[in-house]
């Protein structure tokens, strides 16, 4: 839909850019292992052994990642839960519709691959213990661990929960089995976390002392808009739930949500992103609701109750519509309930620091200042420009990431190494997105292409 152009805010602004990076050798090691490597360990050798642009290599893996992780769900449903084919097949549809689930989708990679291997390993704390299943499912955490630090912390909180529940009931052989389990992830763990704390990304930091209205709304407000549309299905669902991985995903979530709240340590991620990865659980226990719901309908014999299940069949139809209108629609003609946490959650899945109708002029302009910028010459970008930059100039010798502060700051910075002409690359005056719909009056229009123009400082 969006032709050569990359999807999503992060696979433009960071996954393209740390990928060149890793792959020219501009990131050590502590770096790498900091930021939970496995994706980049998929990326940086396609890019190494393909050389094409590494913007290709993010919008296969994207798909990818989002089929892999319904799969596992499908197969979670099947194995763990006990659903016939009909209805796991139906499970995993009713989430991969959902508009968080494609939320995540939409840059949230190392998420996917972390709910992944989380998906895939729940099955093995159900089955009869074995040492090889033991192994398997050691390995399948470790490389959850490896994939992201909040599904890391997500993965080993539920072998946890299941760990303390052992210890409750003074079942030793369970708490033995999920010990020697969770041995090695814990110290994959710590190790990505003092390598993290070593290059300043810290995966948890103090709170405010004083929450206000934005804290409450970026966290409860948040965690209410995501799952209001399928919240009395998913009521009706979780009171049937029987197990104990469903039931645990949804408390330690939400309990990660609601610490955001409290003048403590927490962690350095938005408490969105804990609200994000409730939706996976959150969508089975809305398809099981439905299916409960129509159950009891059919049931019945008065006409109202045989007239509700009728309406209840339609939820698949609002499910389809709705994640059509999300995948389809531009950014500017955004269906209203979509525009509501637009930080959070984009208002159209075909964007990423740019909306759809800027792509090509984003890439005309980056273009003409790759033809012409000179040896005294640099480009200063905001984080939204940064990795086009990366991906489309021949170099990055020449380029400054002045990430989401002024302008000026990156003219500033530009001057202290030398430089003598200075460019950006913004929208046209008045259009600006991400909270800046004017550059400073120093800054000059020198080419223009649509919406999109070069800048130089004068």
């Amino acid at each position: 839909m969006v032709g050569p152009y990359p999807i999503g805010w992060d696979t433009i602004a960071f996954y393209v850019p740390n990928t060149i990076d890793w792959a020219t050798g501009k990131a050590g090691p502590l770096q790498m292992l900091g930021t939970a490597p496995l994706m980049y360990m998929i990326s940086v050798p396609a890019y190494l052994a393909s050389r094409v642009n590494p913007i290709w290599i993010f919008k296969i893996m994207g798909p990818l990642l989002y089929g892999s992780m319904i799969w596992a769900l499908y197969r979670f449903l099947r194995t763990s839960l006990g659903w016939l084919d009909r209805g796991a097949l139906g499970g995993a549809l009713f989430a991969s519709l959902y508009f968080v689930t494609l939320r995540i989708s939409w840059d949230l990679y190392r998420n996917m691959l972390g709910l992944t291997f989380i998906l895939l390993s729940l099955p093995f704390l159900e089955i009869p213990k074995s040492r090889k299943r033991e192994l398997v499912m050691s390995v399948l955490l470790l490389l959850a661990v490896a994939s992201d630090q909040l599904t890391a912390v997500l993965a080993l909180g539920l072998v946890g929960s299941r760990l303390l529940w052992s210890l409750w009931n003074r079942d030793v052989k369970e708490t033995t089995h999920l010990v020697r389990i969770g041995a090695l992830p814990v110290v994959l763990f710590s190790v990505i976390v003092y390598a993290g704390e070593t290059v300043g990304q810290q995966l948890v930091e103090a709170q405010p002392n004083a929450l206000g209205i934005e804290g409450v709304a970026s966290s409860v407000g948040f965690l209410v808009y995501a799952f209001l549309p399928v919240f009395p299905l998913a009521l009706v669902g979780i009171l049937r739930v029987r197990n104990f991985a469903i039931r645990a995903w949804v408390v330690f979530c939400t309990v990660a949500v609601l610490v955001g709240l409290l003048p403590f340590y927490g962690l350095s991620v938005a408490s969105y992103r804990s609200a994000l990865l409730l939706d996976l659980p959150v969508c089975v226990c809305s398809a099981l609701g439905l299916s409960r719901l129509i159950e009891i309908a059919n049931s019945a014999r008065d006409q109202m109750a045989r007239a509700m299940a009728r309406s209840l069949s339609g939820v698949p139809f609002l499910l389809l519509l709705g994640a059509s209108l999300y995948i389809a629609l531009p950014a500017q003609q955004a269906m209203l309930y979509y525009t509501t946490f637009p930080g959070f959650v984009p208002t159209s899945m075909i964007q990423d620091s740019v909306p759809l109708s800027d792509m090509a002029s984003l890439r005309q302009v980056l273009a003409w200042v790759a033809v012409r910028i000179g040896p005294q010459d640099v480009l200063i970008t905001h984080q939204a420009i940064y990795g086009w930059a990366r991906a489309y100039l021949p170099t990055s010798d020449h380029i400054i990431n002045y990430g989401y502060s002024n302008p000026l700051d990156g003219v500033s910075l530009a001057e202290s190494l030398g430089y003598s002409v200075v460019w950006t690359v913004w929208w046209t005056p008045g259009l600006g997105w991400h909270g800046q719909p004017y550059l400073p009056g120093s800054f000059a229009i020198a080419f223009q292409d649509g919406d999109i123009a070069v800048y130089t400082h004068e």
